[in-house]
Order: C-alpha cells, then structure tokens, then sequence
C-alpha cells in the first residue's frame, strides 16, 4: 500500500511540473522532388526550414541551392520536428497527411500537376501567392516566357525542323498532347511519336524512317538510371539515331512542370 500511495504521489507531482512550451511553427518545408523546386525557386533560403531528401538527386537545380538546409521524409514525425508554418508538397506523403498537418495548425500548400504551359504559369503564380512570394513567382514567369519567345523567334527563321525523338532511361517516349511534346513545338520540332501520350521508344519505326533529332533526359540522375539492358541502349537505336541530333537535358528542367522547362526549350532551339 505504501509504494502504491508513494507512486501516486510522484505521478501527481510529475504531472504538476511546468512543461518547456513547444518551439513555434515558422517557416517553410517541402517533401518531395516537385515541392523542393518551387519552395527553393520561390522561397528565400533563410524561410526554409527542411526540404526533402529527394532534393539531392535533382543535382541540376536543387541540390546547389539547398546546401546547408536540413533534409525530411514525408512523414508526420519528421515534419513535426522540423516545426514549420506551411508545408509544400506535391506527390509525397499518404492520403491522411494534409488532414493530420491541418489540425496541428500547419498550413499545407498543394501544387498541382500541370499538362500544359498555361498550367504551369497558373500553378506558380497560385502558388506563388500562398507563400507571400507572389513577386518571385511573376518574375520566373517572365523569365520562362522570355526564353519561350527567344525560342520561338529562332525556329520561325529556319525551315521546318522535322521530328525529336524522346529518349528516357526507362525507354520512354511521348507524342503529341503531353507537356514533353509542348516542350518540342515550342522549340520548332514535331514529336516523332505520332500517337497520343506515352508510350515505348518505336525500334522497328526508327529503322524505317529515323528522327531529325534525339532528345534526351533523366540520364544525369541516379535516382532514375537504369540497367545497360535498357533499349535506349540497344545497337539498333544506336545506328537508326547516328545522323540524328543529338540534345540532353537535365532531367530537373522536365520532371515538375515549371518555368525550368523554358531551360529545356532554349536549349532544344539552339541544336
């Protein structure tokens, strides 16, 4: 009875002792690749609190911009630790998240998935504005459409520029109605694909009627390298692509659909 009445004692003084308040929520974080770009493009690094771990495999763009700031998964513990005021995401993180974050009082901002330039113009300045980078935003806008211009200028000044071939590790390609394919047309060329959507690299067609140019991306990346069994590497589209031109982009400048992608137009305009 004495060490059953002693241990009540000590639970109710134990619950009687002031506890250290938690720090307060500040700042920003992101938890996933596509998050990272807009947080670290918008964002001045002194409001960034965490960016994901997958920051370090985009080694083009977010990776020289987020030395020094801390890492996170996209779970409720890690983000709960890092203590920011919003979180950006996009893809990472399970269905419960948002609404968990939400009764913790941290401010989640949802990007969008966007299929077009149109899309993506919206989705930053959206964006933009809920982070009180609204400024930032436009002026990245500016930039990207300057560089779609420029673009534009130089492929209108030559004849018809034929067909890019679309080349991942995953030997995937894309034709017409896909946010790759605006890339493509914005810089003068036609997708060689002619079926809508996505779809595996044509090695027979490719034999018969090669393409004007091969572009190229994700190969910079380990986070999307394949294996040497890959067809993107089979002798056949070596020889079909040979005379073709030849343009690799960064992966980064193509994965999330934002003003990177004027990047990949100039430099596809430029071949």
């Amino acid at each position: 009875m004495r060490i059953a009445a002693a241990l009540a004692m000590l639970a109710a003084l134990a619950a009687c002792q002031p506890r250290a308040p938690l720090p307060a929520l500040r700042g920003v974080a992101s938890i996933d690749f596509c998050a990272d770009q807009m947080l670290l493009g918008l964002v001045p690094k002194d409001r960034i609190r965490a960016v994901s771990f997958e920051a370090d495999s985009d080694t083009s763009f977010a990776v020289p911009r987020a030395r020094g700031i801390d890492r996170l998964r996209p779970q409720l513990e890690d983000i709960v630790a890092a203590r920011p005021a919003v979180v950006v995401r996009s893809y990472g993180g399970d269905a419960r998240l948002d609404g968990q974050l939400r009764a913790m009082g941290i401010r989640v901002v949802q990007l969008g998935f966007p299929m077009s330039f149109d899309d993506a113009r919206r989705d930053m300045l959206r964006v933009g504005d809920a982070l009180g980078a609204a400024a930032r935003a436009r002026a990245l806008i500016t930039g990207f459409d300057r560089e779609i211009a420029a673009a534009r200028t130089t492929a209108d000044k030559g004849a018809d520029r034929g067909t890019a071939l679309y080349v991942t590790p995953g030997d995937v390609t894309t034709g017409p109605g896909s946010l790759v394919a605006e890339v493509m047309g914005a810089a003068g060329y036609r997708p060689y694909r002619a079926a809508p959507g996505w779809g595996s690299l044509p090695l027979e067609a490719m034999v018969r009627r090669p393409p004007d140019l091969v572009f190229r991306a994700f190969f910079d990346s380990p986070r999307y390298r394949q294996d040497h069994w890959t067809a993107s590497r089979h002798p056949v589209v070596a020889r079909a692509t040979r005379r073709a031109r030849q343009v690799e982009v960064p992966g980064a400048w193509l994965s999330c659909g934002n003003w990177l992608m004027g990047h990949a137009v100039t430099r596809l305009a430029a071949a």
